[in-house]
C-alpha cells in the first residue's frame, strides 16, 4: 500500500495542494483536513495536484466534489491536475471530470 504524502504551498493567488500515493477510505480525513485547511489559510482559489497519486476511491472523489461545492459558494475557484492515468479514467468514468477544469501539468493549471 502507498502512504499518503500531501504538500501545500502559494502560488500568486492560488493555493496548491499536492497528493501523492493513495487517496482511500483509510485517509480521506486527512485530505480533507488539509484542503480546508489550505483554503481557510490561503483563501479559495484552490489546484489540487493529482499527478503523482496511484489510486483513489470513490470517498476521495466525493471529498474533492465537496470541496469545489463548499469554494463555489464562496465565488472560489478549483481545478486538478490529473495527467492521462488511473485518476483521470476514474474521473471520467464516474462522470465527475466535466465539473472541474482539469490539466495535464501544473505548469498548466498555473498559467
Amino acid at each position: 500500500m502507498d502512504v499518503l504524502e500531501m504538500s501545500r504551498r502559494r502560488h500568486g493567488e492560488l493555493v496548491v495542494v499536492s497528493l501523492a500515493g493513495e487517496v482511500d477510505v483509510d485517509n480521506v480525513s486527512k485530505v480533507r483536513r488539509c484542503l480546508d485547511e489550505a483554503v481557510e489559510t490561503h483563501g479559495p482559489r484552490l489546484v489540487v495536484d493529482l499527478s503523482a497519486l496511484t489510486f483513489i476511491d470513490t470517498t476521495g472523489l466525493g471529498v474533492l466534489v465537496r470541496q469545489l461545492a463548499a469554494l463555489r459558494d464562496r465565488n472560489g475557484t478549483m481545478a486538478l491536475v490529473a495527467p492521462d492515468g488511473q485518476v483521470l479514467r476514474r474521473l471520467r468514468r464516474t462522470n465527475l471530470a466535466p465539473l472541474f477544469p482539469i490539466y495535464d501539468t501544473l505548469c498548466q493549471a498555473l498559467d
